[in-house]
């Protein structure tokens, strides 16, 4: 009988045998089921490409549209008439509603998600999430813009200023992110700046 040479078990041989099994038969360690999730979440927050992907929702046909990319659930993306998209919306928005909530003032790099467009897509200036400080720090023009984006006022009202009020362009920024955290749930930033502005709490 002839003699096998048994190779030493190399230490990261070891250490892949010392993980348990994933029980949905996937092991995470494997690159592309890693590249995959990070797909899915790029993907997920990203309006027009995520869009694309699909065929869109408005396509001519459904012979017209792709498989659904790895990671996304299809049945959110079964059909293609309007009431499917307010429903991708609607459940995109509540669980970003509930996510920004936990953010407080103190989280200067905690994120903060963008909420979709009636139409499924997230504004052009917002399609991806922002730390608290790069909200902070938007130029005045570009909030206007993703206020436009979603439908809300781009007025004074959130700190019970009004047009007549004069109010130092600072101030008037303030306001506008306020507006913005209202909608996107973040209320721990927004009532906090409003103290800090010596306001009334009023929600836009």
């Amino acid at each position: 009988m002839a003699a096998h040479t048994l190779r030493p078990p190399m230490p990261h041989d070891d250490y892949h045998r010392s993980l348990p099994t994933s029980p949905f038969d996937m092991d995470p360690r494997n690159p592309r089921v890693m590249n995959a999730s990070f797909d899915s979440c790029r993907m997920g927050m990203d309006g027009p490409d995520y869009f694309g992907a699909i065929g869109g929702p408005f396509a001519n046909g459904p012979s017209q549209r792709m498989p659904p990319p790895p990671g996304l659930d299809p049945e959110m993306m079964m059909g293609c008439s309007p009431p499917n998209v307010d429903d991708l919306v609607r459940r995109t928005n509540l669980l970003v509603q509930f996510v920004n909530g936990q953010t407080t003032w103190a989280a200067k790099y905690g994120q903060l998600q963008p909420k979709m467009c009636s139409d499924g897509r997230f504004p052009q200036d917002f399609k991806v999430p922002r730390t608290l400080e790069e909200v902070k720090c938007i130029d005045p023009t570009t909030l206007d813009r993703i206020l436009r984006s979603y439908n809300l006022p781009t007025d004074l009202r959130s700190l019970q200023f009004t047009s007549r009020d004069s109010v130092s362009p600072r101030t008037a920024l303030d306001a506008k992110l306020c507006t913005l955290f209202d909608f996107l749930g973040a209320v721990q930033i927004s009532d906090r700046q409003r103290r800090k502005r010596g306001a009334a709490l009023m929600p836009y």
